[in-house]
């Protein structure tokens, strides 16, 4: 091969090494394994947007471009994607549920491996949501840095000076440790360097405990990141332009809330086989009264709160029982809760099961127990009895034949006015003596016709022409009959109905004293049935009745229906009894609530409904269509402060009334919320907050003393800009030599080569958000810190070696921290080999 080829490889591999800091370390990309911590950003509640937070997961300077997303919807154990963007946001089917998310490595950017992380269970509303989203996934635990961990032996060595505050938004300890190895320190007006990097880095006897602390981390440099660009001195330049807090990064995270719990329990005297509560009334008549009642008719039972919220418990109104409704009741709370029947209960035996019910979903039970048993009835009606009733007519026709062959004539006068109106037991000390002593003994207990076959033999016969024809002609016929039931109301039915009413039976009695025969029912119209009559004759004075039922017909129109059922025998006029039955329109019945749209509106509006353009009704669905019924808002029970200028989120529930003529049989949820969005004003920043901090007019600096100073810019803080927002950014700052920010953070980090009073000026650029992006004003504003600088003791200083222009700007910034002294030595290396070749070939030649 030629020496000239060979010269020129040597050459190119010389050339390729020097430039390897370019070509290899000047913009490193993250490569490797997954790993750290992924969260989730965002509120978990329907409705907000939930994000990748990868700030804690490793490689360093990991981006969107590095991995892909996947977000699952978690029911039990099945998942189902729902995302595959860097944002997700919440719908409501994620409610009650969780989310995974899961970010893999692209292995073609250099990246592999994945990273998984859950949501905490999602609610429905912000204000329900716990201040942590994130939670790790089940079987997995946070690990906690090991003695091992850089992290923690930084934090160990650079801990900052007591008293001093660390902002959440810090830089990482481990960060900061990488970082200050190439920290620049700017050497203003110096006529020498120091000595060494020993003399530069470490600060001067006497200086500030203030300035130590604030510079510890800057300790470390070492000279190769020194670059000589002063006039009378040098400038130590950092690479990133800027100095860095120890602490910056450093995130305080909160714990997690605890998970709400709702769960009750109900207590009562007795409990079931399976555990149920169980009141038990007894029993008590129809037409039950509390007053009249034969037991006790309120008894309680205790409803406790067991878990860790409060319950919010609904109205409700139990069909044969009256109940106490409960309203809130907080945790670990409990009442006693009244619960009596209901007064015009129907016969019957009754076992509910009532059921307390939270807006929360929680639901407590209970069974109530009664007998209702028919009341009874009284059959004497002294109502229409004849002022004197006459004998009884069965009495004449059994005494008369018995009697008449052996009664003397004496008796007759004494006998006639006594017996005729009083043949009851009471008659007896009257008649005895007007009677023969032979018929006293018998007659006196045994009036009564049982007693005739006995009183035949001790009767006298001469009585028998006298007492037959004064006793017949006192018996006057008086037929009668009355019913239990006066008049019969049906209760109503829905138009549409399939199965009439039960029927109601009506029992006749005979209060007269004849037997009634041809006993016959009718009604006046067809909408009503009756039966025929169980009998057609009825005994006088039997104790019987004769019952038929009466009953509304089937398929009857809207409308009220009154009648008439009336009754007859051949020995009465007709007994009229009304009958009234109602069928009602069909109702409208109520099978789902609508919701209501979120609601967005600007800062400072009034605190009500009007002012929060609350809709006044809402849409509900029932059987029969759509219809709008009305909403009352708590307007009061908001979070909403009108009085604040931040943005607000908040919710506002109400309480839909139902309109007429619509029911609710399933027992819907008539509780509907709004989600509301305040925006906050526009935010114009004063130019007074502008600050410089770092450096004081009174502080005590020398020229080795290293002075790190910030610009702070009214309003760089604000997050979330909208239109119209102004702030001011720090654009240069100056002492002797003007230097330019890039961006932030607004710090620099200069030492004075000489002794003297200085000026440390920055200037700062208004800007106003034009909803899309901060744009110049052309305003400026500047701030000045005069500073005084002393000679340190025993300084000695070398004369520069080399002197350039003050004004020189910086090196681009590469991102690369390898030392370029070595690839330097081997770039002379390289030169001065070919410098050799070069002269060994002329002499060859």
């Amino acid at each position: 091969m030629r020496p000239r080829k060979i010269i020129a490889m040597v050459m190119t591999f010389l050339m390729m090494l020097s430039l390897l800091p370019s070509l290899v370390f000047a913009a490193a990309a993250p490569e490797g394994e997954l790993g750290g911590q992924l969260k989730i950003k965002g509120t978990a509640a329907v409705g907000s947007e939930l994000s990748a937070d990868y700030e804690k997961v490793t490689p360093e300077g990991l981006t969107d471009d590095y991995v892909t997303f996947s977000w699952s919807r978690k029911v039990g154990d099945q998942l189902t994607e729902v995302g595959t963007e860097k944002t997700y946001k919440l719908v409501d089917e994620d409610l009650g549920n969780k989310i995974e998310l899961k970010i893999t490595g692209k292995a073609e950017m250099g990246i592999t491996g994945e990273l998984k992380v859950n949501t905490v269970e999602i609610v429905a509303t912000p204000e329900e949501a716990p201040e942590e989203t994130t939670e790790l996934p089940e079987g997995e635990q946070e690990a906690a840095p090991t003695e091992e961990t850089p992290v923690q032996e930084i934090a160990a060595e650079d801990t900052p000076a007591e008293g001093s505050q660390t902002d959440e938004n810090t830089q990482p300890a481990q960060d900061v440790a990488e970082d200050t190895q190439t920290e620049e320190v700017i050497d203003i007006g110096a006529d020498e360097p120091t000595d060494s990097s020993a003399d530069v880095m470490q600060p001067a006897d006497g200086q500030d405990t203030e300035n130590s602390a604030d510079n510890s981390q800057s300790e470390i440099t070492t000279d190769d990141s020194v670059i000589n660009i002063g006039t009378e001195g040098y400038l130590e330049v950092p690479e990133n332009g800027q100095a860095e807090d120890a602490n910056q990064g450093a995130s305080a995270e909160s714990p997690a809330q605890q998970k709400p719990v709702y769960t009750a329990e109900i207590v009562a005297e007795n409990t079931a086989e399976d555990g149920t509560a169980v009141l038990d009334f007894g029993t008590v008549n129809a037409g039950f009264t509390q007053e009249n009642a034969n037991s006790s008719m309120t008894k309680n039972v205790t409803v406790k709160n067991t878990g860790n919220s409060t319950l919010n418990f609904k109205e409700i109104s139990p069909e044969h029982f009256m109940v106490k409704d409960l309203g809130s009741l907080a945790a670990g709370e409990s009442v006693d809760a009244w619960v009596m029947p209901r007064e015009g209960t129907a016969v019957g035996e009754y076992s509910d099961t009532i059921t307390y019910e939270t807006e929360e979903g929680v639901k407590v039970s209970f069974i109530a127990k009664l007998t209702v048993a028919e009341q009874k009835q009284d059959d004497t009606n002294t109502d229409q009895q004849p002022a004197e009733k006459p004998a009884a007519p069965e009495t004449t026709p059994e005494v008369t034949p018995e009697v008449t062959p052996e009664v003397t004539p004496e008796v007759t006068p004494e006998v006639t006015p006594e017996v005729t109106p009083e043949v009851t037991p009471e008659v007896t000390p009257e008649v005895t003596p007007e009677v023969t002593p032979e018929v006293t003994p018998e007659v006196t207990p045994e009036v009564t016709p049982e007693v005739t076959p006995e009183v035949t033999p001790e009767v006298t016969p001469e009585v028998t022409p006298e007492v037959t024809p004064e006793v017949t002609p006192e018996i006057t016929p008086a037929p009668s009959f009355t019913t239990d039931i006066s008049e019969v109301k049906f209760d109503s039915k829905e138009v549409g109905y399939k199965e009439a009413p039960a029927a109601v039976t009506i029992n006749v009695s005979n209060t007269g004293n004849v037997k009634l025969t041809g006993i016959a029912v009718s009604v006046s119209g067809n909408e009503f049935t009756v039966s025929a009559p169980s009998a057609s004759e009825l005994e006088a004075n039997a104790n019987q009745s004769v019952s038929f039922t009466v009953a509304p017909a089937v398929g009857l129109a809207a409308g009220t229906y009154t009648q008439t059922v009336s009754i007859k025998t051949d020995q009465t006029d007709y007994l009229n009894i009304p009958v009234s039955f109602t069928v009602t329109e069909a109702a409208a019945k109520l099978t789902a609530v609508g919701k209501v749209s979120d609601i967005s509106l600007a800062n400072g509006v009034e605190k009500s409904a009007a002012g929060l353009q609350l809709p006044s009704t809402v849409k509900i669905t029932t059987n029969k269509g759509d219809m709008n019924a009305s909403v009352k808002w708590d307007v009061k029970g908001s979070a909403y402060n009108q009085n604040s200028t931040e943005a607000q989120k908040f919710s506002v529930k109400g309480t839909v009334a139902l309109p007429d003529g619509v029911t609710n049989p399933d027992n819907l949820s008539l509780v509907v919320s709004v989600n509301v969005t305040v925006s906050r004003g526009s935010i114009v920043s004063d130019a007074g907050n502008n600050s410089i901090t770092g450096i004081s007019s009174d502080g005590n600096y020398t020229t080795e003393t290293k002075i790190t100073f910030t610009a702070v810019g009214a309003g760089m803080d604000i997050e979330n800009p909208i239109k119209g927002d102004v702030r001011y950014q720090p654009l240069n700052w100056e002492v002797l030599e003007a230097r330019s920010w890039d961006g932030a953070p607004y710090s620099a980090t200069f030492r004075m080569g000489k002794n003297g009073n200085y000026t440390l000026t920055v200037t700062y650029n208004q800007q106003q958000f034009d909803g899309s992006n901060w744009v110049n004003t052309g305003t400026q504003d500047t701030k000045q810190v005069n500073f005084t600088v002393n000679a340190a003791p025993n300084q000695t200083l070398t004369p520069a070696a080399d002197k350039t222009d003050a004004n020189q700007k910086n090196a681009v910034k590469t991102g690369d921290n390898t030392p370029i002294l070595p690839f330097v030595i081997i770039l002379i290396v390289a030169i001065v080999l070919i410098v050799g070749i070069l002269v060994y070939r002329n002499k060859k030649k």
